[in-house]
C-alpha cells in the first residue's frame, strides 16, 4: 500500500496586519510557553521510537500543528490536549518517500532519521523556516544534514525541486568531531554546528553500534533531546572529556514509554525582559515550569543584560523585570556557544535606549540584521557593517505614523516592540512569522496593557 503524502495543516489569517498605538505601558504577568527548539527535536525523537511519549508545555505554534500533521499522515498517532502532546509512533510507516512538508517550518527536517530507520528513505527539503541564512535565497543550509547522515552509511542525491533524497538499509554507528561543522573551530560558532549536532544524535540514537560525537553543542535543545532519548530507551552517556557516546541498538531500543516537560522558551523570555526594562508600568513577569532551567540556558543573555543595567529577579517558576531607568552600551558577540543569534535584536532595541554605542556581532547566521531597516524607520540609528550592527544610543524609535514589514520572525517581534514605544500609529506587517514562535504575542501584550488590532488584508 502507498501512504499518500500528508496534506498541510491550515494555519491561522498570517498576513494580517498589525496597527500598533504606541505609548501604552504594560504591567501584569504572563505565561511562557514551551520551547521551540527542543520541542521539534523531542517530536524527531518520539517518532524514531515505539514508545509513547508526551511533551508536556507543547506550545500551541505552527512548528506544533505543521508536525502533528506531518507524523498523523506518516501512520503515528499525534494527539494536543491543552499543552500536551501525545506521539506514538510505532504506526509510522511509508512505503512510498516520506516527503517531508517544511514550506513553513524548518523543524520538520530532523524527521530524517526517524523516516530513515522506519522506511528507509526520506525527502530533505531545501529548507523552510526564516530565511536567514546566506547566499541570494538566504535559504537555510541543508549540506550539514545530509553529511551527517552520510557519515552514518546514508546515501545522498539531488532531486529537481532542489530537495536531497537520502536512503540507507541501515545507519551505522561513527565517530564525528561535530567542530568539524562550525564556521569557526576556535570560537566554536557558525551556521552549522547546532544543526548537525541534533541531526548526529537523532541518527545515533537509531544506528546500529557505538557513536562518539566530540565537542556537542551545548545549549538545551541538544542537551534536553540527549537526557530525552535516555529516558526513552537508548543508551547516552556523557564521557569525562565531555563527548557524547550513544551506543545504538536500532530504533527498536526505543521504547520506553515517558514524559518531559519543555523548557520555558528562551527566546520569549528575552522577548519579556525586553518589553518590561523598556515599557514596564512597574514589574512584568514571565512564569512557566522549571524557569530556573531557562534562567540558567540563559546565563549568556543575562550577563549582557544586566552588564546594560536590567534588574531582573528570578524563582524557580518565574523571571521579573523591573523597567529600566538608565541603561548602558554595550559590545556583544553572538556565537552558538553563547547570547542566542535569536536574542540579538531585543538586545539592539535595548541599545537604542542606552547612552552611548553598542556593538552587536553575529558570528551564526548571515543575514539576521533583516530587522534593522525597519527599526531605522522608526528613527533609530543603527548600521550594519558586514556581520557587525552598531546602533547608537540614546535614540529609540520615535517616528509616528511609519508602516513597517517584517521577513522574518525575530524581525517581526522586536519591530512590535519597537512599535509599542511610538507616540502614535505604527502599521506591521508579515505579521505571520510570529505564529511560528510565539503562541500569541499580539494577545499577550494586550492582556498586559498594550493598544494593538489587527486588520484583515
Amino acid at each position: 500500500m502507498t501512504a499518500q503524502r500528508p496534506a498541510a495543516p491550515r494555519e491561522r489569517a498570517d498576513d494580517a496586519e498589525l496597527v500598533v498605538r504606541g505609548g501604552r505601558r504594560l504591567r501584569g504577568t504572563t505565561a511562557v510557553s514551551g520551547f521551540k527548539h527542543c520541542l521539534v527535536t523531542l517530536v524527531a525523537a518520539a517518532a524514531a521510537g515505539t514508545g509513547t511519549v508526551r511533551i508536556a508545555g507543547c506550545p500551541d505554534i505552527v512548528e506544533t500543528r505543521v508536525l502533528t500533521e506531518l507524523l498523523r499522515g506518516f501512520g503515528a498517532r499525534a494527539e494536543r490536549d491543552g499543552d500536551v502532546l501525545t506521539i506514538d509512533a510505532g504506526g509510522l510507516a511509508c512505503s512510498s518517500i516520506a516527503t517531508l512538508d517544511a514550506g513553513r517550518i524548518h523543524g520538520s527536517v530532523y524527521l530524517a532519521p526517524a523516516l530513515l530507520a522506519k522506511t528507509g528513505r526520506a525527502v530533505i527539503p531545501a529548507g523552510g523556516g526564516c530565511r536567514i541564512g546566506d547566499g541570494p535565497a538566504q535559504h537555510r543550509p541543508v549540506a550539514q544534514y545530509v553529511s551527517v547522515l552520510e557519515r552514518f552509511g546514508a546515501d545522498a542525491r539531488a532531486l529537481p525541486g532542489g530537495d536531497l533524497e537520502v536512503a540507507a538499509g541501515t545507519l551505522r554507528g561513527t565517530e564525528i568531531d561535530l567542530l568539524d561543522y562550525a564556521a569557526d573551530r576556535a570560537a566554536m560558532t557558525g551556521p552549522l554546528y547546532s544543526g548537525a549536532a541534533k541531526m548526529a544524535l537523532l541518527a545515533a540514537a537509531v544506528a546500529e553500534g557505538v557513536s562518539v560525537l566530540r565537542h556537542p553543542y551545548p545549549k538545551p535543545d541538544f542537551t534536553d533531546l540527549a537526557d530525552m532519548l535516555r529516558d526513552f530507551g537508548a543508551d547516552v552517556e556523557r564521557s569525562r572529556g565531555g563527548s557524547v557516546i550513544v551506543r545504538g541498538r536500532g530504533s527498536a531500543a526505543l521504547d520506553r514509554d515517558t514524559t518531559q516537560t519543555l523548557i520555558p522558551d528562551l527566546i520569549e523570555v528575552v522577548t519579556w525582559l525586553c518589553a518590561g526594562a523598556l515599557y514596564g508600568d512597574g514589574p512584568l513577569t514571565a512564569t512557566g515550569a522549571g524557569m530556573h532551567r531557562a534562567v540558567r540556558a540563559l546565563a549568556p543573555e543575562l550577563d549582557v543584560l544586566t552588564t546594560m543595567g536590567l534588574h531582573i529577579d528570578t524563582t524557580d517558576r518565574s523571571v521579573t523585570v523591573h523597567p529600566a531607568d538608565h541603561l548602558e552600551p554595550v559590545d556583544c558577540v553572538i556565537a552558538s556557544h553563547g547570547v542566542y543569534s535569536d536574542s540579538q535584536p531585543f538586545i539592539a532595541l535595548l541599545a537604542a535606549h542606552a547612552q552611548g554605542q553598542s556593538r552587536i556581532t553575529e558570528t551564526v547566521w548571515g543575514q539576521r540584521f533583516g530587522y534593522a531597516g525597519g527599526l531605522a524607520e522608526l528613527g533609530m540609528t543603527a548600521q550594519v557593517s558586514g556581520n557587525t550592527l552598531t546602533v547608537h544610543g540614546v535614540r529609540p524609535p520615535y517616528r509616528v505614523g511609519r508602516s513597517l514589514v517584517a521577513g522574518d520572525l525575530r524581525a517581526a517581534a522586536v519591530l512590535l516592540l519597537a512599535a509599542l514605544g511610538v507616540p502614535g500609529t505604527t502599521s506591521l506587517r508579515g505579521t505571520g512569522h510570529l505564529a511560528r514562535g510565539y503562541a500569541d504575542l499580539p494577545g499577550a501584550l494586550r492582556r498586559l496593557g498594550a493598544d494593538l488590532t489587527v486588520r484583515p488584508v
